[in-house]
């Protein structure tokens, strides 16, 4: 008698990861990703994170056909290749990353009209980086002007004829 349960237990113990494993396959994909860069968040979000945020942003404005300004792209980019390499993750890699999150944001079927809420997500991160994209091209001259002089340093006052 207690052979046939001990057997019984063995093949419910070996079935239930291949049970467990084809039910979670067998779950449809999110009907929308939304990345929000300026939700509140604890705890600064895992580098793994906000690389798939970012291609995901890239895959909506590649999909809809957006038109972003070439230095804020330029920016996006150069936060991909950084969180990368600090990732150990090589070119070839990286593309194919990207393409497997293209690849799920297309089966999402993302909205871009104005005012959805994809091109809102879209939008929300180009935003931030066409800021950080301002700060960084303010001219020398310019910064110099704004940026106070330490105290101490003035040029002394002209004297008064």
């Amino acid at each position: 008698m207690i052979r046939p349960l001990a057997m019984f237990a063995v093949l419910a113990i070996g079935l239930s990861p291949a049970l467990a494993q084809e039910a979670v396959l067998t779950q449809p994909a999110p009907e929308d990703i939304v990345v929000n860069p300026s939700a509140p968040t604890a705890q600064p979000p895992k580098r793994a994170n906000m690389l798939t945020g970012i291609y995901a942003t890239k895959a909506v404005i590649e999909l809809c056909a957006l038109t972003i300004d070439p230095k804020v792209l330029a920016a996006i980019d150069s936060d991909t290749t950084n969180l990368q390499t600090s990732m150990g993750i090589d070119a070839a890699t990286g593309t194919t990353a990207y393409e497997r999150v293209k690849a799920d944001v297309e089966k999402t079927k993302p909205d871009c009209a104005e005012g959805s809420a994809d091109r809102a997500s879209v939008d929300a991160v180009t935003g931030l980086y066409a800021q950080k994209a301002a700060t960084a091209t303010v001219p020398p001259a310019e910064a110099a002007a704004a940026t106070p002089a330490p105290v101490g340093t003035e040029a002394p006052a002209a004297p008064k004829p």
